[in-house]
């Protein structure tokens, strides 16, 4: 049996977390011990078959666009403030953060430690695993920034999952080679996803008529995921198809002003009326089930775009951005359809192709729901758990 210890650094809920949250119980607990820190507190993984043991580490991280220390050092150091606030960082909170993770590594027996995400965010993971005379994994579930930091973190790390194509050439890029690079696409059990779906229900709940059209997206609400794009673009078709959008998500932070700054740019686009904004939503199942059309509106490469699966899981057509992870998810024509991201004309002329024509919706429905079959959970575990096997 080996023991991994699994660190996810995230921002809070999100689809590194759900994925994390997904191929866990599949875990033969008569091979492998799984124990996971996460640096917030969260209530998605719980202890039980091979996850041995659940708990909270908190990092307080100095560097970062949101940083205060990187905020106060740019106007000083320029470019450099986020080399300086890393330095810092790694110098006091940093250090702590990988001196405690050593220290739970050493007293656990673990064999394996795991960064669950990106190489920056898990910069003190891979300290950690490093002062515990570990092997370091990082599950690459994001695009790599390319920088000296990023280098030499990821020259440190004995193994680098890649959750796409996409993602492998920005660890690439970073100087790393092939042979330290796995790909592991996403997997959910579709099946199982879609088994409790209830579309009626949901429109119910959230106040949508049984039989009106509605356009979809499910994601967290930050910037990059493409809101304001997806705006724009129902303003021109909603009125047109007498369709209503679906807006399924919360922000990490729970701050509630990027909602907020949504909510008044639907207004202001005269589609306040139309737009349902559901906030942190459970139910992924229903909401998707509830939609004929489910868009993917990311204005930079989708690293994987894990809502493109779900959204097959419950038969229904997807419009994607072409880009990153999406891209090779999506076949434009036969399984979805793809548009240039941060374009609402493309997207709104998508989206209406599907709106006025049921029969097209239905084929790429089906078509996707065949897709989602070769991104199982099996596989995706496997290929996880083969890296395990060989450090």
């Amino acid at each position: 049996m080996k023991r991994i210890l699994i660190v996810e650094n995230g921002a809070g809920f999100g689809g590194a977390l759900t994925s994390l949250a997904s191929f866990l119980p599949g875990l033969d607990p008569a091979r492998w011990e799984i124990h996971v820190l996460s640096s917030y507190p969260q209530n998605i993984i719980q202890a039980g078959g091979a996850v041995r043991r659940v708990g909270v580490m908190e990092r307080k991280r100095l560097y970062g666009p949101q940083a205060r220390l990187e905020s106060a050092l740019r106007p000083v150091f320029g470019r450099r403030a986020g080399n300086v606030s890393f330095l810092t960082d790694y110098l006091t909170t940093g250090r702590f953060f990988a001196e405690k993770t050593a220290a739970y590594a050493r007293e656990n027996r673990i064999d394996v430690i795991q960064g669950n995400n990106g190489v920056l965010i898990n910069d003190a993971v891979i300290l950690g695993a490093a002062k515990a005379l570990l092997p370091c994994v990082i599950h690459a579930r994001s695009g790599e920034y390319p920088g000296r930091v990023g280098a030499w973190l990821a020259g440190r790390a004995t193994r680098l999952l890649a959750v796409s194509n996409y993602v492998a050439d920005t660890i690439k890029a970073l100087g790393v080679a092939d042979r330290h690079i796995a790909l592991a696409p996403e997997g959910l059990d579709a099946p199982l996803f879609a088994k409790n779906a209830d579309a009626r229900a949901f429109r119910a709940r959230h106040g949508l008529p049984e039989n009106c059209p509605v356009i979809g997206m499910v994601a967290c609400l930050v910037g990059w995921k493409g809101h304001a794009v997806f705006l724009q673009a129902c303003s021109k078709i909603l009125p047109q198809f007498g369709a209503q959008a679906l807006v399924v998500g919360g922000e990490p932070d729970g701050s509630g002003r990027y909602l907020a700054k949504l909510r008044a740019m639907a207004q202001d686009l005269g589609i306040g009326g139309r737009v349902v904004f559901t906030g942190h939503e459970t139910d992924i199942p229903s909401a998707m089930a509830a939609c004929q059309v489910v868009v993917h509106a990311s204005t930079s490469p989708e690293p994987f775009g894990r809502v493109l699966l779900e959204a097959m899981a419950v038969g229904r057509p997807v419009v994607a951005a072409r880009a990153g992870g999406a891209a090779e998810v999506v076949e434009h024509g036969r399984d979805g359809l793809l548009v240039t991201p941060g374009d609402p004309c493309d997207m709104a002329r998508q989206v209406g192709l599907l709106l006025a024509d049921a029969p097209l919706r239905a084929r790429l429905g089906e078509a996707g729901r065949a897709k989602v079959a070769r991104y199982s959970i099996e596989d995706h575990a496997a290929r996880i758990e083969a890296v395990w096997n060989a450090l």
